[in-house]
């Protein structure tokens, strides 16, 4: 129909007009129906009432046994944190509690692997309380945090060999 009213040579000039014209209404309708995508609706269903910083710490003492009060723990850490940083075959570190009479030591029983992007290793832990209370033998995984802290995991009274 083109053809007609403007003559052969004038609708080839046109073509191009025509599909650059559509090509931009196609790009315009395409961006107003994705615009939606970007809005955000909260939903009172999915909205979370307590605040992001009301992350509850980490329980004290570091949960490695019922056998650590929090004096026991404080002193035993960095032993257990030197300990895992130590090269393979190193003696075991011993700690002591003169408050509460406990005393205990960390023996790493294996070499370093990665857990969460930090390094590890597996452990074993014996406890030795006051008055003659029974030996506590424990095994797990530590890792050596900055400073003199230790992250456990996988704690579990030790089974032997």
């Amino acid at each position: 129909m083109v053809d007609l009213l403007l003559g052969e040579r004038d609708a080839y000039r046109l073509a191009p007009c025509v599909v650059a014209r559509s090509a931009a209404f196609a790009f315009a309708a395409a961006a107003l129906a994705l615009g939606g995508c970007s809005v955000s609706i909260p939903l009172p269903g999915f909205i979370d009432d307590q605040p992001t910083g009301s992350i509850k710490p980490k329980a004290e003492p570091a949960a490695l046994s019922a056998a650590y009060d929090s004096g026991d723990w404080r002193l035993a850490e960095p032993v257990l944190s030197a300990t895992l940083r130590a090269k393979d075959g190193d003696q075991p570190g011993a700690w002591s509690n003169p408050e509460t009479g406990t005393h205990g030591e960390f023996l790493a029983v294996a070499g370093s692997f990665e857990r969460d992007g930090h390094p590890c290793r597996a452990f074993v832990a014996r406890v030795v309380g006051k008055d003659g209370a029974p030996v506590k033998t424990l095994q797990g995984v530590g890792c050596p945090r900055e400073g003199e802290e230790a992250a456990v995991y996988d704690v579990s009274p030790w089974t032997g060999l």
